[in-house]
């Protein structure tokens, strides 16, 4: 598989911010924690504002649990997720197929694609998902994915995002119906349950991600497959 365009910074700006405001709540904290203690050298007596200190303490404690021990972690996961759907897709597909990752569109929409695959089989439009546990779905209903944008919902949005930019080109239009939005699951411990399918989007499994988009008739000869990287290509923000 051809790599157009490796992974850029968005998660990884993502998670390094999370990590920098954790630590700075854990610094602030152990040094408000340090002038509070009468038999530390550091001790402070602030009198009546003994109480807001508490308060500050305890939300410095809040703030640690959620950038440190919630964000930061769920961001890194991410970030392994992404990186195991590019390794299994390019030792499974043939040059024929093409991967873009992590692509933030010139369009004012915010928010990243994790993954497009343009093929013979079509352009697969991917978000990747690294949680674990057990994960039902009914529709765009999901349980177990904590909070936000449900996935399924996330991922159409960015396909219809690339379905627009190919509308724009006469000589693409009848090309954008083949695009095809998937969730993918990339964590071996996801237990999957299909209550009822979302509509136009594929859920996988990252070990029948590459099988299933193989498995899909083939549409595009090797010249309409350039013309459509080279169509996304250009509507891909150069400083992301």
């Amino acid at each position: 598989m051809r790599l157009l365009k490796p992974m850029g910074s968005y998660l990884q700006n993502k998670a390094n911010k999370y990590l920098v405001l954790g630590v700075v709540c854990l610094v602030i904290f152990l040094v408000l924690l340090a002038t509070s203690i009468d038999v530390l050298p550091l001790y402070v007596d602030v009198g009546r504002y003994a109480t807001p200190r508490g308060i500050a303490l305890g939300l410095l404690v809040v703030g640690w649990f959620y950038f440190l021990l919630r964000e930061y972690p769920s961001w890194r996961a991410g970030i392994a997720g992404e990186r195991k759907v590019i390794k299994t897709l390019s030792s499974a597909l043939s040059d024929e197929y093409s991967i873009i990752n992590d692509i933030m569109l010139k369009s004012g929409v915010h928010g990243n694609i994790d993954h497009i695959v343009v093929g013979p089989t079509g352009i697969f439009v991917i978000e990747t998902k690294n949680h674990k546990g057990r994960i039902s779905y009914y529709g765009d209903n999901w349980e177990g994915m904590g909070r936000g944008r449900p996935p399924s919902s996330q991922v159409r949005i960015n396909a219809m995002r690339i379905k627009k930019i190919l509308d724009s080109s006469e000589g693409l239009k009848s090309k954008a119906f083949y695009i095809q939005g998937v969730v993918v699951f990339a964590n071996d411990k996801a237990e999957l349950i299909e209550k009822k399918p979302p509509g136009h989007i594929k859920v996988k499994r990252i070990d029948e991600l590459a099988a299933y988009i193989k498995s899909e008739p083939k549409r595009f000869n090797a010249v309409e497959i350039r013309q459509i990287e080279m169509k996304i290509q250009d509507n891909i923000r150069k400083h992301q």
